[in-house]
């Protein structure tokens, strides 16, 4: 479960990251939906799913 949380994480880090270069201007928008809104909104949920799966410590795994 710690690698689909570190996988969650990175995910959402790059979200941020193109959110950030969106809303700065750095780079054009990638379509008319595709917004910094968008990009920030996105990161959220992979970065609260991160924490979902990294906050398990083993419990309900079956091995």
């Amino acid at each position: 479960m710690q690698t689909a949380g570190l996988i969650f994480g990175i995910l959402g880090g790059i979200c941020a990251v193109i959110g950030g270069l969106t809303a700065g201007g750095v780079i054009p928008l990638l379509s008319a939906e595709l917004t910094w809104m968008f990009w920030f909104i996105l990161a959220g949920v992979f970065l609260l799913g991160s924490i979902a799966f990294n906050t398990n410590q083993g419990k309900g795994e079956y091995q």
